[in-house]
């Protein structure tokens, strides 16, 4: 027994220090690293991607501070991968239930063939609704006030409809079309009581 503690003691010692950096995802994973050495796993090591899930467990790490740190440092949950999905399923605790679904669905190849591939009708038809599906824009000449030569100059502005001109910044629309502001102001005002009708 006094040998095996001072092995763990001796491969602890040969372990490479852990930057603060990586002492605080330690920290943000709820696992003090020292009950990683107490167990003669290297933290550094862990760190460095060096253990999977798998080994973690066997190593004496409960199956909760394994999970948070799989999940912390991207741990693969095994190195030991033939390809056998049910096997990994097997090895793989905590799957959810749509991942369970997944692994019984795709247990043999016919998962990955293209059967049914094509199979989708696509409609084609290109037919116009009898209704538009929204009102026309009110053109910004059914404002009062708006001539066709103002209405020319608004559409410069990008103001092509009495909504739009019921809605912009005066004194924007006003400097830059210059304009008076207070023509605008008055434009906009109209332009609201056409548009709430």
């Amino acid at each position: 027994m006094a040998h095996e503690t001072d092995a763990a003691k001796t491969a602890i010692e040969a372990v490479r220090p852990l930057e603060p950096d990586e002492r605080g995802r330690f920290v943000d994973a709820g696992v003090d690293p020292s009950r990683l050495e107490s167990t003669g796993i290297d933290p550094a090591g862990v760190v460095e991607k060096e253990y999977s899930y798998r080994q973690l467990v066997d190593g004496g790490l409960s199956e909760d501070d394994a999970g948070a740190l799989r999940r912390t440092f991207s741990l693969p949950w095994s190195f030991e991968t033939d390809g056998n999905l049910d096997d990994r399923s097997e090895a793989v605790s905590g799957l959810g239930d749509d991942e369970r679904a997944w692994v019984a669905a795709s247990a043999d190849e016919s998962w990955q063939g293209f059967d049914g591939a094509g199979e989708r009708s696509i409609p084609t038809t290109t037919d116009r609704p009898a209704e538009r599906p929204y009102p026309r824009p009110t053109p910004v000449t059914a404002v009062t006030g708006v001539s066709e030569a103002n209405a020319d100059r608004l559409a410069d502005a990008g103001v092509v409809s009495a909504e739009r001109l019921a809605t912009i910044h005066a004194g924007e629309v006003a400097s830059a079309l210059d304009l008076d502001v207070l023509h605008v102001r008055t434009w906009r005002h109209n332009a609201r009581e056409l548009v709430r009708r």
